[in-house]
């Protein structure tokens, strides 16, 4: 009876759905983030960033709100600091997409940037600026960056007439600037991965010397170690490693470390470096990793001059 019960009910569906002769209009068009061109940039400006939508989906925005942007206020009350993007002209558009594929996408295989290496919205800007708070003298009440990392988006500043003035040695500093920003943005979002074999390479166990004294940074470059940085004010290296709570993130203050240098520093800056036998090994290893696995030549990167 339960059988026949259910087997009636199924042919009634069948008998109902059938019934139905109803058409099936058209799908629904799926609506645009945003609506290309934007604004009053050059034709060829807004050709181009089409193009880039069109080849490998990613938006090169030039007109965008605050919202877009995605400010995020500290804590603090009245000393919130809030983040805001300033909007550039539209006549230094294709300064700014030329700029960013000398600097960046030439160095990309197609194949990377169809897979996230280009990010979803690529925010172009003027000035990306830091309310400092109550207090300030006129003129020092904002604090300026010249990147901005978003979630899935990466907000660029200098869109403007400076674009035009650089030397080849600011290009080349603010070049050094913007791939340490993107190459990070790869690493945290897993577009780029470091390998296990890198890490095979180095003790992170056995906790070192702080390195801040002669001895200690030679004991420390012989470990395999590079610093994370270098000063904008000094150029003075900056040591990743000042002593045992920064040792809890050895293994990816390493690999962060190496990818400054790897898409950053030329083979002249390297030099001193690759004496030691352990940071050639490791610095070879993913220069020949990464040209394998993303056919990205890191060392042209950090080579190139203009």
């Amino acid at each position: 009876m339960k059988h026949r019960l259910i087997i009636g009910c199924i042919c009634s569906v069948l008998f109902f759905a059938c019934k139905k002769d109803e058409k099936i209009g058209p799908p629904a068009p799926v609506a645009h983030d945003y609506q290309l061109p934007q604004g009053n940039a050059s034709a060829a400006a807004n050709d181009r960033i089409q193009q880039l939508y069109d080849t490998y989906g990613s938006y090169f925005l030039y007109v965008f709100t605050q919202k877009d942007f995605v400010w995020v206020p500290s804590t603090g009350g009245a000393f919130s600091k809030i983040d805001t993007a300033v909007l550039g002209k539209p006549e230094y558009v294709m300064d700014m997409l030329n700029f960013l594929d000398d600097i960046w996408l030439k160095f990309l295989p197609d194949s990377f940037k169809k897979a996230q290496g280009i990010p979803y919205r690529v925010l172009l800007a003027d000035t990306i600026k830091t309310y400092r708070g109550p207090g300030y003298p006129p003129g020092m009440e904002y604090l300026y960056s010249d990147y901005k990392v978003i979630d899935k988006a990466i907000c660029f500043a200098g869109m403007n007439d400076s674009l035009r003035k650089m030397t080849p040695a600011d290009k080349v500093k603010r070049k050094n600037i913007f791939t340490g920003a993107i190459w990070n943005y790869y690493l945290q979002n897993k577009i780029i991965e470091i390998p296990a074999a890198f890490y095979k390479l180095t003790d992170y166990v056995t906790t070192p010397a702080t390195p801040n004294t002669p001895a200690n940074l030679e004991a420390f470059r012989q470990r395999g170690f590079l610093p994370a940085s270098y000063s904008t004010f000094n150029g003075a290296a900056q040591e990743w490693y000042y002593g045992t709570f920064s040792w809890g993130t050895a293994q990816s203050s390493d690999a962060g470390a190496y990818l400054f240098h790897l898409t950053t520093r030329t083979d002249a800056q390297m030099e001193p470096f690759l004496k030691y036998p352990l940071i050639k090994q490791k610095f070879d290893f993913l220069v020949t990793y990464f040209k394998s696995k993303y056919n990205i030549d890191v060392r042209a990167i950090a080579n190139a001059t203009y």
